[in-house]
């Protein structure tokens, strides 16, 4: 098929291919805009295993047990970000902060692990409730530890590398006009699949050539619509 005969399908369902991406595109940034004003702050953290208190079992330990520590450590990390967005974690970071509930601070808090460093990000209604969430689940990884294991209170060093800034604004004006862009652009192709579609499934006549291809035999005359 020619260039100018998908041109002409396009052409004939031009209805379809404008209002669906203007529909998605609109809707999608009326949606965005009317959402409130959310807040985010991110900590990032070094978090080890405690090395073991040789002094309580008597036993002295020097180099294996900082190799037992640096081993743990990876199968802890390897759970943290489970930890850090569970009920459990989010009740203890609501009760220490008071005035959330624990359903939005799980939905809003999050780990992400990067070798044995830990980004916390949280994001509240206001910038001060996104920073007392961050010092809050740093202060429960610090005291609380390896309880979230099942193995009691305690366990873990934690220090802070980058002490959390500034809560910034999530989404905005321009994330919102981002978002109706790509929706408008997969609208759009969306649109176009269904023109040729339906064209495929259209079974009339509707131009000599295509009559040619029909019936394998030259078209010679045409009665004109007008």
């Amino acid at each position: 098929m020619q260039l100018r005969a998908y041109l002409a399908i396009l052409r004939r369902f031009w209805p379809i291919i404008l209002l669906l991406p203007l529909l998605a595109g609109g809707i999608s940034l009326g949606l965005a805009l009317r959402q409130p004003a959310r807040y985010q702050a991110t900590v990032r953290l070094m978090v080890t295993r405690s090395p073991l208190d040789a002094g309580a079992s008597g036993v002295s330990l020097p180099a294996l047990n900082d190799s037992y520590s640096w081993t743990t450590t990876d199968f802890i990390l390897d759970d943290l970000a489970l930890v850090v967005s569970s009920a459990a974690f989010a009740q203890d970071i609501s009760a220490a902060v008071g005035d959330m509930s624990p359903a939005s601070i799980q939905g809003g808090l999050s780990a992400t692990v990067l070798h044995r460093s830990v980004y916390l990000s949280a994001v509240a209604d206001t910038p001060e409730q996104a920073l007392a969430v961050l010092a809050a689940a740093t202060d429960a990884l610090r005291t609380k530890g390896l309880s979230y294991w099942g193995r009691g209170a305690g366990g873990l060093d934690v220090a802070t590398l980058d002490p959390p800034q500034a809560a910034g604004t999530v989404g905005g004006p321009r994330a919102a006009l981002t978002g109706a862009a790509l929706r408008a652009a997969l609208g759009l192709a969306v649109a176009v699949g269904l023109a040729m579609l339906i064209h495929y499934l259209d079974d009339r006549l509707r131009s000599p050539a295509q009559a040619e291809q029909w019936t394998g035999v030259r078209v010679i005359a045409s009665i004109p619509k007008e």
